[in-house]
């Protein structure tokens, strides 16, 4: 087999299934949870998931504070259920555009054009009470480029009258840190089991709304139960902090293996799964410069994520280097 060349990071985000996480499933499947599903004959799931989400909201309450203020609460496909079923009754409330944060996740404009909603861009720092008060999609850790945004970014932007919906899809991915959903203009809160514990096709999600949204009601009866019974494992026995614990270590040294190799002076994010560079440190390379390809840029940096890495590490093809 050959060896791979130091830097090949891909460009969307994918977290893989660590070993921890499918020892997790396999002991849920062996034996198969028959039982649980049987129970639906007399209705027995149709509530299931409301427990389970306030096993969440307590367990996650250690890094995550507010989540008791949002009464409306829904088991979605990931956090991209929640997002495009809010743009949906956005749509539907008349909301004709949203502002979002240069370089953040895409399918906020992707999925608000289908809508009808026009996206507006600002860049980081930019001062939201010069902005009309309306709509804010935001991430955090922000997609852009993995870290954690400046202090006061998400209080300025709710200080200044604006509506947020807070994506926390990255949650759980940094070092220990702790958020607060408590403000009253955070309207809605999304978090997703893909990318901290690598559950992308278990389409694991949960969206917290101060408003109820009818179009996510019907997943008391259509929802994916094994999907929960994965996420009430995960809850129980892992907790938010887990992915952090276990891989944060690993992201350095796999980022400093690779600055070392290439030359290429990227930096780790502060989500395990990603590192970041600046435009002015890309622009500056030499020899270099072919690896950083535009599809890697966002904004006015560029983002890597490092899951084929982290692969190799599990594998065990990776180099003594990055182990």
């Amino acid at each position: 087999m050959p060896e791979q060349p130091p830097f090949h990071p891909i460009k969307t985000v994918y977290s893989y299934l660590p070993f921890g996480v499918r020892a997790l499933i396999d002991d849920l499947v062996e034996p198969y949870p028959h039982d649980v599903f049987r129970k639906s004959v007399s209705g027995g799931l149709d509530d299931i998931h409301e427990p389970i989400i306030e096993k969440l909201a307590i367990r996650w309450d250690s890094v995550l504070r507010g989540l008791h203020r949002f009464p409306h609460r829904y088991f979605t496909a990931g956090s991209e259920e929640g997002i495009r079923e809010f743009l949906s009754y956005l749509a539907l409330t008349g909301a004709e555009e949203i502002n979002v944060l240069a370089g953040d996740y895409e399918g906020y404009e992707a999925v608000a054009t289908t809508r009808g909603i026009v996206t507006h861009t600002w860049p980081v720092g930019h001062l939201a009470r010069n902005i009309p008060r309306g709509w804010w999609f935001v991430s955090q850790p922000s997609a852009r480029d993995g870290n954690i945004l400046p202090d006061g970014t998400l209080t300025d932007i709710c200080n200044a009258g604006h509506k947020v919906f807070l994506d926390l899809s990255y949650l759980g991915t940094t070092d220990e840190s702790r958020f607060h959903v408590d403000h009253p203009n955070i309207k809605a809160v999304a978090l997703s089991f893909s990318k901290p514990f690598g559950l992308f096709y278990y389409r694991i999600g949960f969206l917290f709304s101060r408003v109820p949204l009818q179009s996510l009601e019907a997943n008391r009866w259509f929802k994916n139960v094994f999907s929960l019974l994965v996420a009430e494992r995960v809850i129980d026995r892992l907790g938010p902090q887990w992915p952090a614990l276990q891989f944060k270590h690993a992201q350095r040294k796999i980022v400093d293996y690779v600055a070392a190799k290439t030359g290429i002076p990227l930096h780790a994010s502060d989500t395990f799964l990603l590192a970041h560079m600046s435009a002015a440190e890309a622009d500056a390379l030499d020899t270099q410069r072919r690896l950083i390809t535009m599809p890697f840029r966002r904004a006015d940096s560029y983002r890597f994520c490092l899951t084929p890495y982290f692969m190799e590490r599990e594998d065990g093809t990776a180099p003594l280097e990055m182990l």
